[in-house]
């Protein structure tokens, strides 16, 4: 593989990463919306949970999406899952009851678990060991830039467009990566 080709394909797993945050930092930004809010006539417990719950998921299947990385490879198993995370980030448009959102977060922190072990096993395998660690702190830059970038992004469009618009554009909008 060649130097740019290797660095064209970090800058679209940092790009991936980014979106993956767009699509996490949505629902915070949504849930301090008084329309939102009132809409599902949501308790600060409500609130705590639903920012949960994708964390709960996320956090138990990093480890079985390492395994699945490991064993299919990158290709695939990211595709799929940011399939999965862009599409039920769309969903949420059109939850109509806390349990539903609840669900469809759960189902965001499956989708995106494969995310880091994705990136992590794509550089080990295409960065010489010399340039791993440089590597890694792009990929994991971006994820830092995700959340900078995602949240202003998130509260502008739920101004313009509605918490449905939002999540809507956010969660469509992300598939023009894939």
């Amino acid at each position: 593989m060649t130097p740019a080709r290797r660095w064209t394909i970090l800058g679209l797993l940092c790009l991936g990463f980014m979106v993956a945050y767009f699509d996490r930092v949505n629902l915070s930004v949504a849930v301090a919306d008084k329309d939102f809010k009132s809409y599902f006539q949501l308790s600060t417990v409500d609130r705590g949970n639903l920012n949960s719950a994708f964390f709960w998921s996320y956090t138990v299947l990093q480890i079985p999406a390492g395994w699945i990385v490991d064993r299919y490879g990158v290709k695939f198993p990211y595709a799929i899952g940011f399939l999965i995370w862009s599409l039920v980030s769309a969903g949420t448009a059109f939850a109509s009851s806390v349990t539903q959102i609840f669900g469809l977060r759960l189902l965001l922190g499956v989708g995106e678990s494969v995310i880091t072990p994705a990136g992590m096993r794509w550089i080990r395998f295409n960065y010489p060991e010399n340039q791993r660690g440089f590597a890694v702190g792009i990929y994991m830059a971006a994820a830092k830039i995700g959340p900078a970038v995602g949240t202003p992004l998130a509260g502008w469009l739920i101004l313009s467009q509605g918490w449905q618009g939002m999540f809507l554009i956010i969660g469509l909008g992300c598939l023009l990566w894939l």
